[in-house]
């Protein structure tokens, strides 16, 4: 209640956001605290009200001068005493906020963890009764997190020496990070705290693309449905360059933002940004922790990002001011060839250490060390790689360049490659997933079992139909098929791909199957009545179920996927439970066909039968179903699009079918919105009474 009376005191709010009550009652509190919690669900005021309620004052370590100039500027609009210490301020205002920082004047001040460094600093420090310490980007502490920078290893000693309580902040922690946060700082039985993932307002979506072109159609249909202001992800400089001549294209006021743009160029982008003056970004990963324009209607990431962390830092500045808003992932799978490529450049080899350590020793430089590398162009970002880590090494340790052994610890290295390649391969599972998009990125940070499995979020692609196909109870000859497909990945000594396991599942006598002794595996022909296709078709229907999972191959070639067992299709293999599997109809001849096969032998003749088609929509039924439509979005709390396009209402109001059948028929109309939508589309098109506002 305490808290409650001073958040509308100082803040204005009547109620505080999900989890944001019980992390700041534990800062408050004074008990160490771990917090997990989405991008635009508030984490700031969880620390900022208690330090404006304690005394002394309470340090925020932030790893961006954007970040930190955001929440001083905001804190100071409302009159409260704080202040940020970093390299962006002149010298006079810089001795000012440390001051004020040794009078006791402030009540939050904000800092790089660089600047803990500097003595000046840390004598100011030590003048002041000190609160809380607090960490933001928690993330960028831990070794395993995707932003690791060294200085913040020491925080553990600044907390130690401060001796007091410590919270540690970020939306993008596995339980491996929070483990290795708790490590880092020194955190005495801390509250970890794990907030939901739900985003109502935040439509994910994935849209499978096999071509720039495609892409381009994606983010055509997008800007047409949700319009801007909106950032385009890209993975390269390149790339950036291109969509943002695509926004440009189309009537957008574009700009682009990457880290090889000048910074008076980089901060009169992302000011003409946020002050409207441009519409769109398309930017890479440098535009990322620091943006936070709330009324940003779309993300889209036009090249899959190298982990799930970043994708979900990045997709999470959509519809911050609580508006409809989508976050939309263009995947192809060649697409995962760039992100391979980053890999390789940033995990120099033990013997590349080697040989870089022998050149920087003979005075090369960083120009001639890259051509030096042997081979492709990713030696070449590799070789720049290992000078910039030996060259920071060399200087912490006060050693020559070229004396003795390389200053670099190879096994924490290939640790760190082993990590890198676990985080792509989540990415990969994550844009080929069927699955609830919200429930798979809970899982992954909240940890499978914290009740991720039976978590529907109701507002992905996933969620609203708009991807799944409804499956059905199988006989028992199909599921025998599917457990014997489910054996054979399990079984395999080796991962291998879709065809190699078709390949062993119909008994083949290829080459690729007797060298590798496939066929004295117990699976090896015991799908021998189906065709090689008709068994990769089966394979993919287990993939969109989740009983199979796609991933990337350590060292193998760029773009390349096998098949592993997921945990729950080992549950099915052991006939634990049985799916619902999309496999075609008994009445069909033989096994499931692919389903863009299905989908061309289907579509012509439901074109045909389609009553009405190609008839011009009658306006004032028209006009009903769109109120109809914009009651349910209301209700729902989602963009009326999700509910139903503007096509499918045309189709609907030209067509008028009277039956579940009929409405099946109309393209846009899927089981899922046929189960969810179909009788209240039926009394609306009876034109019954109240139809036009039904719900």
């Amino acid at each position: 209640m305490f808290l409650e009376q001073a958040l509308h005191e100082k803040f204005g709010f009547d109620r505080f956001r999900p989890g944001q009550q019980e992390a700041a009652s534990a800062v408050f509190a004074g008990r160490d605290l771990v917090a997990v919690m989405p991008t635009g669900s508030g984490k700031s005021l969880c620390f900022q009200l208690p330090a404006l309620l304690l005394d002394g004052t309470t340090v925020v370590v932030s790893p961006l001068i954007a970040l930190m100039k955001d929440q001083v500027d905001g804190l100071r609009s409302r009159g409260f005493a704080v202040a940020a210490v970093h390299s962006g301020l002149g010298g006079a205002e810089r001795a000012a906020a440390e001051a004020d920082l040794a009078a006791g004047r402030l009540r939050l001040v904000y800092v790089a963890p660089e600047r803990l460094a500097s003595p000046r600093f840390s004598a100011a420090l030590a003048r002041v009764r000190i609160a809380r310490l607090v960490v933001d980007e928690a993330h960028c502490i831990s070794q395993w997190g995707h932003d690791f920078r060294p200085d913040y290893s020491r925080l553990g000693d600044l907390r130690q020496r401060l001796g007091v309580p410590a919270a540690a902040f970020t939306a993008t922690a596995t339980p491996e990070v929070r483990a290795d946060i708790v490590r880092q700082l020194r955190l005495s039985d801390p509250l970890e705290l794990v907030t939901g993932f739900e985003r109502p307002n935040l439509t994910l979506s994935i849209e499978p693309c096999r071509s720039r072109a495609d892409k381009g159609r994606a983010l055509d249909r997008l800007l047409r449905e949700v319009g801007p202001p909106g950032i385009v992800y890209a993975a390269t400089r390149k790339n950036v360059d291109l969509w943002m001549e695509h926004l440009e294209g189309r009537g957008l006021r574009a700009g682009r933002y990457h880290a090889g743009l000048g910074d008076v160029e980089r901060v009169r982008v992302q000011d003409d940004f946020f002050a409207g003056r441009l519409e769109a970004i398309a930017a890479t990963n440098a535009f990322g922790m620091g943006v936070d324009k709330s009324d940003l209607r779309f993300v889209a990431h036009a090249d899959v990002p190298g982990s799930l962390e970043a994708y979900y830092q990045e997709v999470g500045r959509a519809g911050r001011d609580g508006k409809p808003a989508r976050g939309v992932l263009l995947f192809g799978p060649a697409d995962v060839r760039t992100q391979e490529f980053f890999l390789a450049g940033s995990n120099p080899s033990p013997a590349l250490f080697r040989q870089v350590w022998a050149l920087l020793g003979e005075g090369v430089d960083d120009a001639a060390i890259e051509t030096s590398a042997a081979g492709d162009a990713s030696d070449a970002m590799a070789a720049a790689t290992a000078a910039r880590l030996l060259r920071r090494a060399a200087e912490r340790l006060g050693r020559s360049p070229g004396n003795g052994d390389p200053p670099i610890d190879f096994e924490a290295q290939a640790d760190k490659a082993r990590r890198d390649r676990a985080r792509l391969d989540t990415m990969i599972r994550y844009a080929f997933g069927r699955g609830c998009r919200t429930r798979f990125i809970y899982d992954h940070f909240a940890g499978a079992g914290r009740g991720g499995a039976v978590l529907r979020c109701g507002t992905c692609d996933v969620c609203l139909g708009w991807r799944r196909t409804e499956g059905r109870p199988l006989d028992e000859r199909e599921f025998e098929r599917v457990r014997i497909a489910l054996s054979a990945v399990a079984r395999l000594p080796a991962r291998f791909g879709v065809e190699r396991i078709a390949q062993v599942l119909t008994g083949s006598q290829s080459r690729e199957v007797l060298d590798r002794r496939l066929d004295r595996l117990p699976t090896f022909g015991r799908l021998a009545g189906m065709r090689i296709e008709e068994v990769k078709a089966l394979l993919e229907v287990l993939v969109d179920a989740a009983l199979l999972e796609r991933r990337g191959i350590e060292g193998g070639r760029p773009g390349a996927f096998v098949l592993a067992l997921s945990a729950e299709g080992a549950a099915v293999m052991r006939a634990d439970h049985r799916p619902l599997l999309a496999l075609p109809g008994r009445e069909d001849a033989g096994p499931p066909r692919g389903r863009q096969e299905a989908a061309r032998s289907r579509r012509p003749h439901a074109e045909k039968q389609a009553p009405g088609a190609g008839a011009a929509p009658d306006p004032g039924l028209l006009g009903r179903l769109k109120t109809w439509r914009a009651g349910e979005a209301k209700r729902r709390r989602v963009p009326a699009y999700v509910i139903f396009h503007d096509s499918t209402l045309a189709a609907l109001a030209a067509q008028r079918p009277n039956d579940r059948g009929g409405l099946r028929a109309v393209k846009g109309v899927g089981p899922a919105k046929l189960e969810t939508y179909g009788e209240d589309l039926l009394k609306v098109l009876a034109g019954a009474p109240g139809s036009d506002t039904l719900r």
